[in-house]
């Protein structure tokens, strides 16, 4: 076990992590940050658990194991795309394989450092609701003490699960061996689900009257009793901290323990049968046989930068990580935005008269503040240099000066993000905004999106990730993303707040908002 945790903890420091800088060492910081980018989805998840604690009354103790269970499912479903991705597309295996370590060794690493991975979604699904039911139950110190132990393992099971699953059909199927495919279609099919997801909740918390809710949590086929039968061990999770004032609870908890353990126990043992030949040949990729004809198109002469620009472009499709996380993004948050207002019940009339509402100076800031924001949310120019990893070298071989190339990178930011904010404006027309500040709000969102993009730029440039062992390090466990979309909500504050909150007309509104922008993008 000591190769497997030293072997964990070098894939760790190696993969950097979007906590640790170049030397290994932890940024505490960023933990902070990210609590305070999400501390409005944390606290729905606390008042949630208030009104369902006071809503169930007697039976407040099935919030327990519908948490552990939800947490679980979540863990389950994306440690699929999470464990195909770690042990199969990875660019380390050929070299683990090559190494002295047994098949073990390998999978238990790995298998740790996707538990370490959870804890991020732990803390912000399952950790407020264990931390509200304890403030509204007075819970004592063994809760608190049981809590953080089972923090600690409760990813282990459904990424077990998951784990053997992916096992078992790679190894005797053609799935997921087109990289390139699986990473695409899994990346949209988790994209839906989520959107999906968010509206199937949302109707149906509008929906189910409180005495449904009770029926549904506690009865005999209740969802509680359904997470159990899916994942053994979990009502014995929720029983540790249901009996944790009594020994109940501690012999509880080490038998979520033991659960753990065996699944742990069953993995590494299906794996140690099939890993290697599911594994073999994986990360090999194909291509496409191209003629002379073909190479004779493909190296016709155009201009410099228009060329660098096609490259970058090209290649954000290519990569399905870049596509999913910078080229789809662009497009995913004004979907978001159209399904949270019309899954929450609202009609087109009711936002429409809502938008009516609103003084059009204030339209048009918060209209140019949300463009801002999506220009810096889509991580092209925040990730431009590290994107390019230990291949960077090739930019300065090429005879193509620096600052060409530079602008052709954020030129390829500016047209993604100008097609998020054309999307954005379309869809504030269709609900009602007026065309005049539609279009006035268009012109100025040119000014935000360049400010933007050259800023997430100059973030990659001064501190690029370079050395990663597979692209989405380089892209979704990358500190530059989440300052440059911090960049982006400041931005979008500067917009907003002073328009808010100082009484402007409209033109004084609108030459503020243009000024600052404009002065910013000049800067």
């Amino acid at each position: 076990m000591h190769k497997v945790f030293l072997l964990a903890k070098t894939m760790l420091k190696s993969g950097g992590g979007m906590f640790a800088n170049k030397s290994g060492k932890i940024k505490w910081w960023l933990p902070v940050v990210l609590l305070f980018a999400f501390s409005s989805f944390i606290l729905s998840m606390v008042m949630m658990t208030f009104n369902l604690y006071d809503m169930l009354g007697g039976a407040a103790d099935a919030i327990l194991p519908l948490a552990f269970g939800a947490t679980s499912i979540v863990i389950f479903f994306f440690g699929i795309f999470y464990v195909v991705s770690t042990m199969y597309h990875a660019d380390d295996i050929e070299i683990l394989m090559g190494l002295p370590l047994c098949t073990y060794h390998i999978l238990g690493a790995k298998f740790l450092t996707l538990v370490v991975y959870e804890y991020i979604i732990e803390a912000f699904v399952l950790l407020p609701i264990l931390v509200a039911f304890a403030i509204k139950s007075g819970a004592g110190i063994l809760f608190c003490v049981y809590t953080a132990v089972l923090f600690v393992i409760t990813p282990v099971i459904a990424l077990a699960m998951s784990s053997v699953i992916v096992i078992i059909v790679m190894r005797f199927t053609n799935f997921g061996k087109n990289k390139q495919a699986f990473k695409f279609i899994g990346g949209i099919l988790a994209i839906v689900l989520a959107i999906g997801l968010n509206v199937v909740i949302q109707r149906s918390v509008r929906n189910v009257s409180p005495e449904q809710i009770m029926a549904i949590m506690t009865g005999d086929a209740s969802v509680v009793a359904l997470f159990s039968n899916m994942f053994p061990g979990i009502v014995f999770a929720a029983n540790t901290l249901v009996y944790s004032h009594t020994i109940d609870g501690l012999l509880n908890l080490m038998m979520f323990i033991l659960c753990s353990a065996a699944a742990v126990a069953v993995f590494l043992g299906i794996g140690q049968l099939f890993y290697l030949k599911g594994a073999a040949g994986v990360t090999e990729t194909a291509a496409k046989r191209k003629g002379i004809a073909d190479l004779g198109k493909t190296t016709a002469g155009m201009p410099v930068t228009r060329a660098y620009v096609k490259k970058e472009i090209r290649l954000l499709f290519r990569s399905p990580i870049a596509f999913l996380n910078c080229v789809l993004m662009n497009f995913i948050w004004p979907v978001l935005v159209i399904v949270m207002l019309f899954s929450s019940g609202q009609s087109i009339d009711q936002v429409s008269g809502i938008i009516s509402g609103i003084d059009d100076g204030l339209l048009v800031a918060i209209i140019v503040g949300a463009s801002a924001f999506l220009s810096s949310a889509n991580a092209i120019t925040s990730t431009a240099i590290s994107r390019e990893g230990k291949t960077l070298y090739f930019t300065k071989y090429i005879p193509v000066p620096m600052e060409k190339q530079l602008k052709a990178k954020t030129m390829a930011g500016m047209i993604f993000s100008g097609a998020s904010v054309v999307v954005l404006v379309i869809i504030c027309v269709f609900l009602g905004v007026d065309i005049w500040v539609a279009l006035t709000s268009l012109l100025i969102s040119l000014a935000a999106m360049i400010a933007a993009s050259m800023a997430g730029l100059l973030i990659d440039v001064a501190n690029p990730k370079l050395n990663w062992m597979n692209e989405q390090q380089a892209i979704k466990q990358n500190v530059n993303v989440l300052l440059h979309m911090l960049f982006g909500l400041v931005m979008a504050a500067a917009a907003i707040v002073p328009v808010l909150l100082i009484v402007m007309s409209e033109a004084v509104a609108v030459i503020y908002t243009a000024a600052l922008f404009v002065l910013l993008a000049v800067v």
